[in-house]
C-alpha cells in the first residue's frame, strides 16, 4: 500500500478539491495523511457566528479533523503559520514567510511521513488565490531537496468539458479525472463538517446546499512520477471508506 500526503493551504481545500480522491486511496487501504499550513484563520466565523475571529483558527482545526476522519485519513499535521484575515469579498493574501523557510517547513513532514505521493494546489491556486499558489510552490522546492522517489500531483488541473472551469488551474493540463461518485457521500459529509466556511461555499457557488456545490470529478497533473504501481488503477475501485461510528454534522457547534 502507498503513503500518501495531501499538503493543503487552508481546512477545506483538501475536501473540495481532492475530497473524493483522498477517500478513495483510503478506502483501497491506503495511508492517507494531510498536511495543513494555515488553520484558517483568516476565514469566516459562520453565519450566524460558530465561534469568535480569536478562537476561529482552533475551531476550524477541530473541524477539519471530522472532515478528514469522514475521508478515512489516518492523521492530519498542522504547520505554526496564522492564515492572514481577509473581509468578505475582500483581497486574499498568502502568509508572509520567505519562500525557502515555508518550503523547509514542509520539508521536515515529508521527512517524518516519507509518503510516496504528496497532493497539493495547482500551480495558478485554482482560482488564482496566493496562498494557493505559494503553497504549490513551497511543496514543490520541498520535494526537490532531497525527495527524488516521491510522485508530485495537483488537483483541480484543466479538462474539458468540466463543471467548473472557474476553479481549475489553466496552466496545468488533466493527466487524471476522477468519477468520483462512489465517495461523494464521504465527501459531502467531509464539506459539512466545514460549517464556519458555509456561507462563504454557497455564496462563492451559486448553488442551493452543500451537498449541490460538492463536486463530482475531481482532476490531477502529475508534475513528477511515477505513480506508485499500486495507485495507477486506484480509480477502477468501487470500495467507499468505512465511517461506522462517525456522528454526522448537526445544525450545532461540533
Amino acid at each position: 500500500m502507498a503513503s500518501i500526503l495531501a499538503i493543503s493551504a487552508h481546512p477545506d481545500d483538501e475536501t473540495l478539491f481532492a475530497g473524493g480522491t483522498l477517500a478513495m486511496y483510503a478506502g483501497q487501504g491506503h495511508d492517507v495523511t494531510i498536511l495543513e499550513t494555515t488553520r484558517g484563520e483568516g476565514g469566516e466565523i459562520g453565519e450566524p457566528p460558530l465561534t469568535s475571529r480569536e478562537n476561529l483558527g482552533t475551531f476550524r482545526e477541530h473541524e477539519v479533523r471530522k472532515a478528514a476522519q469522514a475521508l478515512g485519513v489516518r492523521d492530519i499535521f498542522f504547520l505554526p503559520y496564522i492564515d492572514p484575515y481577509m473581509e468578505i469579498n475582500g483581497i486574499a493574501r498568502r502568509i508572509d514567510v520567505p519562500l525557502e523557510d515555508f518550503a523547509k517547513a514542509i520539508g521536515e513532514y515529508v521527512d517524518r511521513i516519507q509518503p510516496d505521493l504528496v497532493i497539493t494546489h495547482g500551480s495558478n491556486g485554482e482560482y488564482g488565490h496566493p496562498q494557493h499558489i505559494y503553497t504549490h510552490r513551497a511543496a514543490r522546492l520541498a520535494l526537490a531537496n532531497g525527495h527524488a522517489d516521491t510522485a508530485l500531483m495537483s488537483w483541480s488541473a484543466w479538462y474539458e468539458p468540466s463543471e467548473r472551469e472557474r476553479i481549475l488551474n489553466n496552466d496545468d493540463r488533466a493527466d487524471i479525472v476522477n468519477d468520483i461518485t462512489p465517495w461523494l457521500d464521504a465527501k459531502i459529509t467531509a464539506a459539512l463538517f466545514h460549517k464556519t466556511q458555509h456561507a462563504m461555499f454557497l455564496r462563492n457557488s451559486g448553488a442551493p446546499s452543500i451537498a449541490d456545490m460538492v463536486w463530482k470529478t475531481e482532476s490531477f497533473h502529475i508534475w513528477k512520477g511515477p505513480l506508485p504501481t499500486d495507485l495507477t488503477n486506484s480509480t477502477q475501485s468501487n470500495t467507499p471508506p468505512k465511517m461506522d461510528g462517525l456522528k454526522f454534522p448537526q445544525s450545532e457547534n461540533l
